[in-house]
């Protein structure tokens, strides 16, 4: 898994490649420090092409952090894949994916 982060008005996350188990803690603690504030984040999954229940973790906890300080996550070009494991467990509820 690669993570690329942009800073600009809304801070966009690119991910590319696998968010699992073995990924999963390197994600986490790389975006440790942009979900803590209040920031407004993207996620941007065009690139990444599989996530485990670690990965949706990975994404509830920064979810949960980001709005506790007063900003916003979205989660933007997500693939079919990735699409169909957040409809089947839910998460395309509580997270905001822009289609």
């Amino acid at each position: 898994m690669d993570i690329n982060i942009i800073k600009g008005d809304k801070i966009t996350v690119e991910i590319s490649g696998r968010l699992d188990t073995a990924s999963a803690p390197e994600f986490n603690e790389a975006i440790e420090a942009i979900t803590s504030q209040k920031n407004d984040i993207i996620f941007d999954c065009a690139d990444m092409e599989y996530i485990a229940s670690s990965g949706l973790r990975s994404f509830l906890a920064a979810h949960k952090a980001v709005t506790a300080a007063g900003g916003t996550l979205e989660i933007i070009n997500v693939q079919p894949a990735v699409q169909s494991v957040f409809d089947m467990t839910g998460f395309s509820v509580m997270l905001q994916i822009v289609k």
